[in-house]
Formats: C-alpha cells, sequence, structure tokens
C-alpha cells in the first residue's frame, strides 16, 4: 500500500532520515518539502561538525546514536562514505572527570557498545598531538567517528526518491492547513501540498512552523563556536581527511577533528547566542547559510588558549576560518518528538542532532506506520511530556540557555528522598 498521504516539512539529516524509513516500510506518498536547495538546505546539517560519540547517560540516546552510526557505515554517495569511523576519545585533566569517564564507561557498556578506559600514555598512543603533561586518562569508543551529514542526506535522499517519495527544494513553508481539528496539508510559496499526515523536521525553525499549529515548542536555536586552523606542520601530508579520534575536551567545553592536515575546533565555552526562529534569514538573504552567523573571535580568545596547551602542534598553526552555527536546544537535552495533542496528524521530530537522527528517523516511521515504536523506548523523548508552565517563553530561554552552558559539565540527578 502507498499509505497516507505525508508531508515532512524539512530535508535536513532528520527529514532525509524520516523519509528513507518510512517509504521502506511501505508509505510512499510522502512529499519532502524545504525552502533550501538540495542536499545542503542551509539549516544544522549543512555545517554541522559531524561529530558522533554515542556515550549518553540516556539509554534511548546511546541507542538512537547507534543505529545512526550502524546505518551511515552502510551508506555511501558514489563510492563516497556517510562515515568516517575513526574512533571517539574523551579526556580528563581533573580527578573529577576520571570519575565521571569511569561512569560513562559503565553507562555505555551497560548499552552494549564497546568502550575502553585509557591511561594518559594510552590517550597519547591514540591522539599524539595531545600533551601527556595535561591529560589524567580517557575513554575511547571505537566505532564512534565522523558523520558526513550532507553525504548521508543525499544518500538516503537517493533511497527514497527511488520508492517513490517526492523532494521538493525551494518551497517555503506559509501555513499549514487544518480542518475540523487535524491537518489538510501545507501551503507553501509554490502552492498547497495535500496531506493526511504533516511532520515537522524543520530543525531551528521549528518553533515558527509548530506555532502555526498553535502548539508552542521549547526549542531555542543557539550559536555554537566552530572554527578551523591553517595546515598545522605536524600534519604535513595527511592525505586522508581522518585518521585520529574525533577528541572531547569536556573540562574546557572544547572538541576536536581532524580535516586533513587542518584541526577543526568546536567551542561550548562561550556566552549563551541566543535566536528566535522568526529572525533567521532566509536562504536567499544569508551569506552563506541561514544557519550560519559571523564567528566572533573575542568568544573564541580561551578556546584557542587552552587549545594550544592540550595540543601544542597548534602553536605552529592559527586559526583561518569559523562560524557561529546554530544548533537546537531543549529545557531538558532531549529530542521532540510526537504528535500535536491538539491537532490531529501534526507530528514533530525536533531538536534532534546529527548523532541520532538516523535513530530518530527509524522511530518515527514505527511510530506512523505501526502506531507504536518497538525498537526504542521514547518516552524522554515525547513533545508531550511538559507542564504547561513549563513552555512559558521566559522559562524556555533561561533554561535552553543555561542547557548550552553546562553542555559538558559533570551533571548529576537530583537526590532521591
Amino acid at each position: 500500500m502507498a499509505g497516507p498521504r505525508v508531508v515532512i516539512i524539512g530535508a535536513g539529516v532528520v527529514g532525509a532520515a524520516l523519509a528513507d524509513e518510512i517509504s521502506a516500510r511501505g508509505w510512499t506518498e510522502v512529499t519532502v518539502v524545504d525552502q533550501g536547495p538540495l542536499p545542503a538546505t542551509g539549516g544544522s546539517s549543512s555545517h554541522a561538525p559531524g561529530l558522533v560519540f554515542q556515550t549518553n547517560s540516556s539509554k534511548t540516546m546511546t541507542e538512537l546514536a547507534r543505529y545512526t552510526v550502524e546505518k551511515f557505515c552502510s551508506l555511501d554517495v558514489d563510492g563516497k562514505p556517510c562515515f568516517l569511523q575513526v574512533g571517539g576519545l574523551e579526556v580528563a585533566t581533573t580527578p573529577e572527570r576520571v570519575a565521571e569517564l569511569r561512569r560513562r564507561h559503565g553507562w555505555i557498556t551497560a548499552w552494549g557498545i564497546e568502550a575502553r578506559l585509557l591511561s594518559p600514555e594510552e590517550c597519547v598512543e591514540q591522539h599524539p598531538l595531545v600533551n601527556p603533561d595535561r591529560v589524567l586518562g580517557g575513554l575511547l569508543v571505537p566505532t564512534d567517528g565522523l558523520a558526513k551529514a550532507v553525504l548521508a542526506v543525499e544518500a538516503q535522499i537517493r533511497r527514497a526518491t527511488e520508492r517513490g517519495v517526492t523532494f521538493l527544494a525551494r518551497h517555503e513553508v506559509l501555513d499549514v492547513q487544518q480542518a475540523d481539528g487535524r491537518v489538510t496539508g501545507v501551503l507553501t510559496d509554490q502552492g498547497e501540498v495535500l496531506a493526511d499526515i504533516v511532520v515537522c523536521c524543520a530543525g531551528i525553525w521549528g518553533p515558527k512552523i509548530a506555532r502555526m499549529v498553535g502548539m508552542s515548542l521549547p526549542l531555542t536555536p543557539l550559536g555554537h563556536q566552530l572554527a578551523w586552523t591553517g595546515p598545522v606542520p605536524a600534519l604535513a601530508g595527511q592525505t586522508e581527511e581522518a585518521v585520529r579520534p574525533i577528541l572531547r575536551h569536556q573540562d574546557a567545553d572544547l572538541y576536536y577533528r581532524d580535516r586533513f592536515d587542518a584541526i577543526g575546533i568546536g567551542y561550548y565555552g562561550h556566552r549563551p547566542m541566543p535566536i528566535s526562529a522568526d529572525d533567521i534569514l532566509s536562504v536567499d538573504e544569508a551569506d552563506d547559510m541561514p544557519s550560519v552567523l559571523k564567528f566572533t573571535e573575542d568568544d573564541f580568545a580561551d578556546a584557542w588558549t587552552e587549545t594550544q596547551s592540550l595540543l601544542p602542534a597548534t602553536k605552529d598553526a592559527k586559526v583561518e576560518e569559523g562560524i557561529n552555527g546554530l544548533f537546537s536546544f531543549t529545557t531538558d537535552n532531549f529530542p521532540l518528538l510526537g504528535e500535536s495533542s491538539e491537532v490531529k496528524g501534526f507530528w514533530v521530530a525536533e531538536a534532534v542532532w546529527v548523532t541520532h537522527s538516523a535513530g530518530v528517523g527509524r522511530a518515527m516511521a514505527e511510530w506512523l506506520v505501526d502506531g507504536h515504536c518497538s525498537s526504542f523506548d521514547l518516552h524522554e523523548c515525547d513533545v508531550n511530556r511538559f507542564e504547561q508552565h513549563q513552555l512559558a517563553p521566559e522559562y524556555v530561554l533561561a533554561r535552553d540557555c543555561r542547557n548550552f552552558v553546562e553542555v559538558y559539565d559533570i551533571l548529576h540527578p537530583p537526590a532521591v528522598r
């Protein structure tokens, strides 16, 4: 059967994954609309650095990440892989972080993924640029690595298209149409698309789309710094994009990845930089892409100082380019998945990073086609988990900004009395 008429709003890693997964289950009367070009639509997927660390205190989030890794490892575009499985290394520079890495090792091992605690010497063996005088230990997950997000989007678009899914680039959604308490389609700047089900996978634009059906999403787009060095002399001659594990230095809110003879540096230690979904530029207005804001060098100063301490080889290089890229944050750090409690047929798959994207695509496809998700326990991610006061705009903004600040902090659950 072709299934009901489905419109998916957004063709990034989540929308493309859902189109692929739902069409594989026999629903092919599916249309995916996006305001940008394909496969790089201009949302977060188009600039995402692609680091996939599977370790999470939530079993569900770990399993979503594991499925994403497994699927991306099976995908390619004309022979170009969608995942570089170089492993993931988290290092500790404080005793508190050493204890935290032991906890993380327990989680990831309990969830069935191979992981290994490392001595300082073993950390340097894995990543020779690391300063042995700075690290006290590490956690290695061999199956972590780099997702090539735009390639993964293209690969999944190709598979879904072969099954009959329609992708409409340059179609901006102006309204979600309703009648008698349920969706009937979407209105775009290129005309109407009828639908029995509408799934919002619009990422940083999610609150704007959800508001079209009177739904409040506790999601805030926040700028996050990503910089690239020029050539690092110690890496001269590296012809493969990535050979060392992706690296996290969470004590300083930093992560690192290879790019041939250069290094990418991601930083969460700067001030929160929230922006309203309504204020994000259109595809045509943006200099680069809507999800990329101008790099603010002053905010990156501490990151560069710390980077040269942890990775001394970078002292022989310079930061040559950078962005403040927008990503989605929620009030409890979990995605927003499920159907609106007010408007039948309006579903969301929001606040999903590349790490969990293919898993969420599978979860949503099962939920829609079978009426329930059999592969993952999604209760932590249900969009209807919030009390009304938790959707107040001031609360959402404050919590989302706080979660940005604490994204790499050592957090413990409240004591049970």
